[in-house]
C-alpha cells in the first residue's frame, strides 16, 4: 500500500473536504482527489461514497481510516523515540489540556517553563476531556491534563490537583430583587446552562446536581465555562462552574454564588500518559514543574 496515498486519504476524511485537505498538505484539490481514486483503484474497492460535492466513508473506507490513524500514530511515536534523546536546549513540547486547565491553570506554569527553557517551542492545545484523550492516543500531544476521569486501559492516569465547583446565579436585581428562602430549590425549577457532552466540567456539574437532587427541567448547552458565566450573568438561568472561572464576575457583583447544601464540592484533575510511549526530556521537565508547583500550592493551603 502506498503510504503517501493513505496519508492523503486520512487527511481528506479528517478534514471532511478535499479542498481543505489539499490546503493542509500543500497540494492541489485535483491532486488530492486523484490520490484517493488511485488508492481505491489499488485496493479495488470504494473508500468514499460520494454524493455531489459531499461524501462519507464506506464501510471498508472507515476500516482503512481506523488502521491508517494507528499507522501514523506509530510513525509519530517512532519519530518521538529518536527525538526524546535531545537535550532541553531545543525542541518542541505540545501540551493538551481540558479547557479550564488550559485557560486558567496553565498560563503561569507555561511562563515559568519558558523562562527556564527558552529554546523549547511550546504549543498549548485546549479542548474537552474526550478530545484531549483522543489526541493523546494519536500521539499528537506530549503532556495531557484533563478535568474528567478517563477509563481506558491504554492510558495511565494519575491525580494532579483539585479545584472547587460552585453553583452560580444572576445578581439579585435580575432575580426578583430578594433571595428565596431556599435558592437552590428555586433554581432547580429554572433553566440551567451546561457544557457539551465529553466535557469534564459537564460530568462534574451533572454529578453535583444529582447529589443535590436536581434534575433541570430545561437546559441550554454551550461550549465553554466562560459562556456559562456570561449566560448566567445575563439572567438566562443558573450554572455550575469552577470557582476560578467565575471569580472576576463574582467580585464585580455580576454573579452570585448559591450554597450547594453539602459544603465545598471539589473535583479532581488528572495527568495522562501512554504507558509504553517514550517520554521526552521536555515533557518530563514540564511534569516535574507541575508536581513542584502543586506541592507548593498544597503547602500554602
Amino acid at each position: 500500500m502506498n503510504l503517501h496515498l493513505l496519508r492523503i486519504f486520512i487527511t481528506v476524511v479528517e478534514s471532511n473536504s478535499f479542498s481543505r485537505a489539499a490546503d493542509s498538505l500543500g497540494i492541489s484539490q485535483p491532486a488530492a482527489s486523484r490520490a484517493v481514486r488511485e488508492l481505491e483503484a489499488q485496493l479495488d474497492t470504494v473508500l468514499l461514497d460520494r454524493k455531489g460535492k459531499s461524501f462519507r466513508t464506506s464501510e471498508p473506507g472507515q476500516a482503512l481510516y481506523d488502521h491508517g490513524r494507528a499507522i501514523f500514530a506509530l510513525e509519530r511515536e517512532a519519530d518521538e523515540t529518536v527525538r526524546s534523546f535531545n537535550s532541553l536546549e531545543r525542541g518542541r513540547l505540545v501540551i493538551g489540556a481540558s479547557t479550564t486547565i488550559a485557560t486558567y491553570w496553565l498560563p503561569p506554569l507555561l511562563g515559568i517553563f519558558h523562562a527556564r527553557h527558552p529554546g523549547i517551542e511550546l504549543q498549548l492545545v485546549g479542548a474537552n476531556t474526550q478530545q484531549i484523550t483522543e489526541r493523546l492516543l494519536d500521539c499528537r500531544i506530549d503532556v495531557a491534563l484533563v478535568e474528567g476521569r478517563v477509563d481506558d486501559s491504554r492510558i495511565d492516569i494519575r491525580t494532579w490537583r483539585t479545584e472547587e465547583m460552585i453553583v452560580i446565579a444572576p445578581p439579585l436585581d435580575r432575580a426578583n430583587d430578594t433571595p428565596a428562602t431556599d435558592e437552590l430549590e428555586t433554581a432547580a425549577r429554572g433553566t440551567w446552562i451546561v457544557r457539551e457532552s465529553g466535557s469534564g466540567s459537564r460530568d462534574a456539574a451533572d454529578e453535583m446536581l444529582a447529589r443535590a437532587g436536581i434534575a433541570p427541567p430545561s437546559t441550554m448547552e454551550v461550549s465553554s465555562n466562560e459562556a456559562i458565566v456570561q449566560c448566567v450573568a445575563s439572567g438566562i438561568g443558573f450554572g455550575v462552574v469552577p470557582r476560578i472561572c467565575a471569580r472576576d464576575q463574582l467580585a464585580l457583583g455580576r454573579l452570585r454564588m448559591l450554597a450547594s447544601g453539602s459544603g465545598p464540592v471539589l473535583r479532581q484533575f488528572y495527568r495522562m500518559r501512554l504507558p509504553h510511549r517514550p517520554v521526552s526530556q521536555s515533557a518530563l521537565a514540564f511534569e516535574a514543574l507541575l508536581a513542584r508547583e502543586t506541592a507548593v500550592a498544597d503547602a500554602i493551603r
